[in-house]
């Protein structure tokens, strides 16, 4: 997601069932201090059965649109 205006922009996200929001808190708190340590995303992440992925199709998008990821 990105805000393709030169405004502030509001979101809310929905998510159910409920429970999967523990995994921002915890996210939060994992990088509160600064960049986490080396496997805790990873740990993090396996914990709430989260798959962070790159599609084929971003850099298109980052380059078309001048984007900074």
């Amino acid at each position: 997601m990105w805000n393709a205006g030169t405004t502030p922009a509001r979101m809310i996200e929905v998510i159910a069932p409920g429970g999967f929001e523990g995994f921002f808190h915890n996210l939060s708190d994992l990088i509160a201090g600064g960049p986490p340590a080396e496997g805790e995303m990873a740990r993090l992440a396996a914990e709430y059965g989260v798959e962070f992925a790159t599609p084929d199709w971003l850099p298109d998008l980052i380059t078309r649109y001048g984007l900074k990821p």
